[in-house]
């Protein structure tokens, strides 16, 4: 809880609350784990040219080293926080109630307006993909065409809730290591 007479306080989600979150589909595990994922990394893109500009080794000991540099105690602050503020709302209460309501406020403000920026490439980082077998998505009307389909469809999913995103995560989670996979099976190089 929040000392009353710092002026920082927040509004409590759990039982005693009036608000009721009985009525809010919740998330399975695994679809939860591929949005982690995918909020995270954002997916394999980008790799390619870490691996090509710095050679396997070394680009392996990069992700190593941020694994142990940057992701292990991230996860281990959202944890140690998670669990001392088990109510719905994450960072946003987290700031709030070290810096107060505003600051709360501007920081679920900017992780929004962070998470829109963000979400507006991955349309134009697929389609990169895609254009090496498909050409036409070269052209400016195609290519168009083609990101404002790919950004109706996921809103569109986004509209329809959490559980849809979390199954279609699992679904290109799977296709996009589905190479990874099949080179493994097969010993191929």
């Amino acid at each position: 809880m929040v000392d009353p007479s710092s002026g920082a306080g927040y509004v409590e989600l759990g039982e005693h609350s009036s608000l009721k979150l009985d009525k809010y589909q919740k998330v399975s595990v695994i679809p939860l784990v591929f949005l982690i994922f995918y909020e995270v990394s954002g997916g394999p893109f980008g790799i390619e040219d870490s691996v090509q500009a710095a050679g396997p080794l070394l680009a392996f000991l990069g992700f190593l080293l941020v694994l142990f540099v940057w992701s292990i105690p991230e996860s281990l602050i959202t944890a140690e926080l998670g669990t001392m503020f088990p109510e719905n709302g994450g960072y946003v209460v987290w700031v709030s109630s070290a810096l107060g309501p505003y600051w709360g406020f501007q920081q679920g403000w900017m992780k929004w307006l962070s998470g829109i920026i963000d979400n507006a490439l991955y349309p134009v980082l697929f389609l990169d993909y895609l254009k090496s077998a498909i050409p036409k998505l070269e052209g400016s009307l195609p290519r168009t065409i083609a990101v404002l389909a790919i950004t109706i469809v996921l809103t569109y999913m986004s509209y329809r809730g959490l559980n849809i995103v979390g199954w279609v995560a699992i679904f290109l989670g799977g296709v996009f290591t589905s190479p990874f996979h099949f080179y493994g099976i097969c010993g191929c190089s």
